[in-house]
């Protein structure tokens, strides 16, 4: 058995909290808490001094299982992420809801998002927080996909690309030019494949190897261009799968296959001079 018959306890909801909290800037409105360990984690690591750049790659739907499963794959992520926060991520677990939740702090009955659908979100959100605050978030995002819609309609930048590869692509630019105190990326090809085969499919097995690939590219390039930051990278996927009795597979249950989440981060400090 790969994964646990038993849900996690850390909220996904306390994520927004703890990176505000170690920004040293104010969480939104409705952010719900902070995730102890993981802040802690993260001071020990900057010698208590705030982080001034973070980069969160989202990578849709690896669940824990998976990364229990499949665990060999995950090196890449683990040489620039070795700390793992197991989280429960929100119901329904659909892209846009978890989104929503990971990058408010709230739940969907507050944020507004209960289903796969993708409003912008008018709530509080760390975006509106970092801004509030002086800093320069940015989006990085498949077109079309949740994270491309549902924190629009703020004064920060939105690169919106054609797929994965491409998005990765801007933001090894992005991070070469320094200019943003917190980057959101997205990608979604094992999403996609799994729906269309299973979440062990060759197909998807490839796509957790991308993931974990676009993942070390991102880590190498922060490691060469923010050496003047205390540096947060995260591997931070929105929600787990299963596979359904026709075959294919899916998420949105209440099973801990489809709530249970794993968390990689991994903090980089300024050098000394």
């Amino acid at each position: 058995m790969n994964y646990r018959e038993d849900f996690n306890t850390n909220k996904l909801t306390h994520l927004t909290g703890t990176l505000c909290k170690a920004m040293d800037i104010p969480a939104p409105k409705h952010s719900e808490g902070v995730l102890d360990d993981l802040y802690e984690y993260i001071m020990q690591n900057t010698s208590n001094a705030p982080l001034d750049r973070v980069l969160m790659y989202n990578p849709d739907a690896i669940g824990e299982w998976t990364y229990l499963k499949y665990q060999d794959k995950f090196d890449k992520v683990k040489k620039y992420a070795p700390y793992e926060e197991k989280l429960l991520t929100v119901f329904p677990p659909k892209t846009p809801v978890c989104f929503g939740s990971m990058y408010t702090g709230a739940s969907p009955e507050i944020h507004g998002i209960q289903s796969y659908t993708k409003p912008v979100i008018k709530i509080d959100s760390i975006f509106d927080a970092l801004i509030r605050s002086g800093k320069k978030p940015c989006i990085v995002a498949v077109k079309n996909s949740s994270m491309a819609r549902i924190f629009n309609e703020r004064d920060m930048d939105y690169y919106i690309e054609d797929y994965d590869n491409e998005v990765i692509a801007r933001t090894l630019k992005i991070i070469k030019e320094d200019k943003y105190d917190f980057i959101a990326v997205y990608n979604q090809e094992f999403d996609d494949v799994m729906h269309r085969s299973h979440p062990n499919s060759k197909r998807s097995q490839k796509a957790i190897d991308h993931y974990s690939a676009s993942m070390e590219m991102l880590g190498s390039a922060i490691e060469e261009h923010w050496q003047n930051h205390n540096s947060l990278i995260g591997y931070a996927p929105d929600h787990g799968t299963h596979r359904e009795w026709y075959l294919l597979g899916q998420h949105g249950k209440n099973i801990p296959m489809d709530m249970n989440i794993s968390h990689f981060y991994g903090v980089m400090k300024k050098a000394e001079k």
